[in-house]
């Protein structure tokens, strides 16, 4: 039975696109950014994004704890910092600004915020993109919370400006909310006993979407050292300093 509407609603869908294609023929599917993109440097990665991170969208990178979500993020950054960006972290406490510089973040172009709730993490994450003075902000939650209305206004603030909003979340419910406001959803697993990285792109605007890579550890991913007895940010472990 729930084969059979799966089926249904697959050929209803494909039956929408090809109505679309006929009435709409000067339409074409959006490729790429308009905004440009933030590429992480791991050209396996940059493939199955759109080049790189969005501008001016709401990317998502979902799984659990030590997938190695934090580690593709820091890569990230560390690509925008060496090319002079200015990034902003927000954060729990799970953060580590030593473990950044190990990852190759430069800090001088590093703004780490800490906040105490998710109301604290939403309002700060709305000054930021308000203010426009960073080109990515990393909203970096390890719980679940936020109702659509916060993530929707979040979404709406980054739309089609020159910055790229990143969140980092564990795995989330099919229902959740925040599937809906982002533009691309890149699933995160980790499998220890293979020593790689498995990456599924489940939403995306801009094509590829249902993709999937794997990504060597640590080789795949430079200078950063995953270790699977470390949680959090999946590298050598320090204390957050400064």
């Amino acid at each position: 039975m729930l084969r059979d509407t799966a089926i249904a609603a697959q050929e209803q869908l494909a039956s929408l696109r090809d109505l679309l294609r006929q009435r709409f023929p000067e339409a074409a599917p959006l490729d790429a950014p308009s905004s440009g993109v933030l590429p992480s440097g791991i050209k396996p990665l940059d493939a199955l994004l759109p080049g790189g991170l969005p501008c001016g969208a709401l990317s998502l990178f979902s799984g659990g704890v030590s997938c190695g979500k934090t580690s593709l993020a820091l890569a990230f950054a560390a690509s925008l910092s060496h090319e002079g960006g200015r990034l902003a972290w927000v954060h729990q406490g799970g953060f580590s600004t030593a473990s950044a510089r190990q990852a190759g973040v430069c800090l001088e172009s590093l703004l780490a915020v800490r906040v105490s709730s998710f109301e604290e993490a939403r309002r700060c994450t709305d000054f930021l993109l308000r203010h426009q003075a960073f080109d990515l902000v990393v909203l970096d939650w390890p719980g679940r919370g936020g109702s659509s209305k916060a993530w929707t206004r979040l979404h709406r603030l980054v739309t089609g400006s020159s910055e790229a909003l990143l969140v980092l979340t564990p795995s989330l419910r099919p229902a959740d909310p925040l599937r809906y406001c982002a533009s691309l959803l890149l699933d995160v697993q980790r499998k220890v006993s293979r020593g790689k990285l498995e990456l599924s792109l489940g939403k995306s605007r801009y094509g590829r979407a249902g993709e999937a890579i794997s990504l060597d550890c640590p080789g795949g991913l430079g200078e950063l050292l995953l270790m699977p007895e470390m949680p959090g940010l999946g590298q050598r472990w320090h204390d957050e300093v400064g």
